[in-house]
């Protein structure tokens, strides 16, 4: 049955400590005829509360970091990994860098804010800015193991003397002085500075909390310097205003927020520091369908600290806000406290509660914060499944189902479409069907695949289908000329549908144009779930096509990339799989089998298929039958990518699994002791047969050629009782 189409495109623009209360929200109870979307620049977002404590060892990765991606599978939201360089209000689009740019209908911002380094000179090469979190990480990471590893002096200075700054110092303090114990080195030689622009420290709290920071600075052996701007950094020291300099082989800038510079070209409505001008709905003052909350927002009706306390508490009432525009009401207003309560850590499992006047400190303010971080990390981490939104009305199927030619036609004037010499009519001057003239003497070769979405980026939905699509023609060792595409939408406003199909396009396109393949032509439809189709045409010579059914006894048996994409998006489908598995799928699938097949053909390939839905051992059982041969296999040498190996031994596998372990009964050994083998892959890599002599360097020039997993997973022998026989 068809989707009720979706009225309302909502565009949430980072993930911040507001928008995942949003996805949550939404997860619990989702509204009829919404569709979210969120846009990230990381997968993966830091707690603000747990950072400090994670800086210090005291937290895992795990622990202090929110992934977004079970999280907005099971609020039924897109998850889009790019990002976000620009927004036009008029256009109502999101843009994406190099991609095609996202519609939406209401747009909610929520991008924190960086640290102000802008009059600093050196900064961006010598300076170390603490957001985004996860790029300061890796700086700090490979500055850490250097100072760990060395004998002498390791010094470190911090600008910024707010709660940030001092969080952060003493964090890193705490933390390297481990990292130096582990490897029994004296954590005498750190000599750690704080640089402050004020005469205090921690000038928004009052007195006591002053004092008990000031005395956790000196327990720690860290120097405050205070009145001190910094002006310039270089490589091994920092130097400030008055001319004075500060030795520092790490300069961590911890300094004033500052707001992201494409926000400059939006049109929306910003206060003097360049943050967006909301009301008391959190809604652009210039642009009422556009919201911002968190450090990126400057609200108007009073000034707010930039903390992630505020991004907190406004995650529910932007929940709220949002349902309410959806359904055409008023928005309330959002009252913030006019006093919050801060729970500052001291790098090791103490902290100073500040609530005004009053300050408290000790091991036990340490435990309450910790408990208060960890429930509310507990609701993000651990939600319950979505419930089935039910039964919608029926749509026209058949022809009725075509996507508007209007929305068609816009798409396709928004495109660059590449040509063909091969292509007599195509795209560029569209007819009732495409005509190709091949070179005299050519064989064409032709192909199709066509599958549901199984990610929620359309644009990279469309690479993967390409490139899926591409390799039967690359296995076959023949040229790709054209491709027809056949689009599946889900109905919805003819803007949304449009921005859908452009994206889909575009990414077909973005690989088509790698490969000198031209689109020419397609069909569209409104479908019950978004699907992506490729049929491509692609000529070779007769005496140059590469079969299966070439492979010899001795040959090597070659896979070119890893295995597991079948469960790694079947557990992503039920929010068990974690981001960074499934971006490290996504990178693979979207690369071109092209190359290696090249690499394959110049070393005397016997004979090659691309390993698809009939998993690694069903593909290659085609080889062998085709062949006459039999092979063992090495499933020690199966290349995997992280985290499927896990999944499978966790019971979760695709639907298509099982079908695959029948299709081998009888012919393979081993059958449950190698579940890999049978795992559907999507843009799966070559499998190939090569000399044994030859094996090695074509091993070698495939690991050198773009593809690092390229593994020698058997070899061909004759034919055997079962075919394949299992080894470890």
């Amino acid at each position: 049955m068809m989707p009720q189409p979706f009225t309302t495109d909502i565009v949430l623009i980072g993930g911040g400590h507001a928008h995942v209360e949003v996805l949550r929200s939404f997860a619990m109870a989702p509204l009829d005829g919404v569709r979210l979307t969120v846009v990230a620049r990381d997968t993966v977002t830091p707690y603000s509360g747990m950072l400090p404590g994670y800086l210090a060892g005291l937290y895992s990765h795990a622990e202090a970091h929110i992934d977004l991606r079970p999280l907005c599978a099971r609020a039924g939201a897109r998850l889009i990994h790019a990002p976000a360089t620009g927004l036009d209000p008029n256009a109502r689009t999101v843009s994406l860098g190099d991609r095609p740019p996202l519609h939406f209908d209401l747009a909610s911002i929520d991008i924190g804010s960086t640290p102000v380094d802008a009059d600093i000179t050196g900064a961006g090469e010598h300076g170390i800015p603490v957001k985004p979190v996860e790029r300061f990480l890796e700086r700090w990471q490979a500055f850490e193991t250097r100072a760990a590893g060395s004998a002498g002096k390791v010094a470190v200075a911090i600008v910024g003397g707010g709660a940030g700054g001092v969080e952060v110092c003493l964090g890193l303090r705490h933390r390297l002085a481990w990292a130096i114990k582990a490897q029994g080195g004296d954590t005498g030689r750190l000599a750690f500075a704080l640089v402050t622009d004020s005469d205090t420290l921690l000038p928004r709290h009052g007195a006591g909390t002053r004092r008990y920071m000031a005395a956790a600075m000196r327990n720690a052996g860290i120097t405050v310097h205070h009145n001190k701007h910094v002006s310039r950094i270089d490589a091994g020291h920092l130097t400030c205003d008055d001319g004075s300099q500060i030795e520092s082989a790490a300069t961590v800038l911890v300094t004033g927020a500052a707001a992201a510079s494409w926000l400059a070209g939006t049109g929306l409505a910003r206060d003097d520091a360049g943050f967006i001008s909301v009301d008391a709905s959190l809604r652009s003052t210039s642009h009422p369908f556009v919201l911002a909350c968190g450090d990126i927002a400057s609200f108007g009706p009073q000034p707010l600290v930039k903390n992630g306390v505020y991004a907190v508490r406004q995650g529910p009432f932007l929940a709220r806000t949002l349902r309410r525009l959806a359904k055409d009401l008023t928005p309330q207003a959002f009252r913030p406290q006019h006093r919050t309560l801060a729970l500052i850590t001291t790098g090791e499992r103490h902290a100073i509660a500040s609530w005004g006047n009053l300050a408290f400190r000790g091991d036990w303010v340490w435990r309450w914060k910790d408990w208060i971080d960890r429930r509310w990390m507990k609701v993000y981490q651990e939600l319950p499944s979505m419930a089935d939104a039910g039964a919608t009305p029926m749509r026209c199927g058949g022809c009725g189902a075509k996507v508007p030619a209007s929305v068609l036609k816009r798409a396709l004037a928004r495109l660059d479409l590449a040509s063909h010499p091969d292509v007599v009519i195509g795209l560029d001057a569209p007819d009732d069907a495409a005509v190709l003239q091949p070179l005299e003497g050519s064989v064409i070769i032709q192909t199709v695949d066509q599958f549901p979405a199984f990610i929620d980026d359309p644009y990279v939905f469309g690479r993967i289908t390409a490139v899926h699509a591409l390799s039967d023609i690359h296995a076959m060792g023949a040229k790709p000329a054209a491709a027809l595409a056949l689009a599946g939408l889900l109905p919805g406003t003819a803007e949304a549908m449009e921005s859908d199909l452009v994206q889909m396009l575009e990414g077909i396109l973005s690989i088509l144009r790698e490969e000198n393949c031209a689109l020419a032509g397609g069909h569209t439809s409104e479908t019950e779930r978004a699907s992506l189709g490729l049929s491509v045409t692609g000529f070779a010579s007769p005496t140059s096509l590469i079969r299966k059914g070439g492979l010899k006894p001795g040959d090597a048996l070659i896979l070119t990339r890893p295995l597991g994409t079948g469960v790694l998006f079947a557990a992503d489908m039920q929010g068990e799989a974690k981001s960074a598995w499934i971006e490290e799928a996504l990178a693979g699938m979207q690369r071109s089998n092209g190359p290696a097949a090249r690499i394959l053909i110049d070393h005397g390939v016997t004979a090659m298929t691309d390993v698809t839905g009939f998993g690694l051992a069903g593909h290659l059982l085609e080889m062998l039958q085709a062949s006459g041969v039999g092979a063992r296999l090495q499933t020690g040498a199966l290349p995997a990518y992280t985290g499927a190996v896990d999944l499978l031994a966790r019971g979760i596998a695709s639907t298509l699994h099982p079908g695959n372990v029948a299709m081998l009964d009888g012919v393979i050994d081993a059958t449950l002791h190698a579940p890999m083998l049978f795992d559907p892959q999507t843009a799966g890599g070559l499998l190939a047969g090569i000399a044994r002599e030859k094996s090695d360097a074509c091993l070698s020039a495939l690991q050198n050629g773009g593809d690092p997993a390229a593994r020698i997973i058997g070899e061909v022998t004759e034919i055997t009782e079962p075919i394949i026989v299992i080894t470890s």
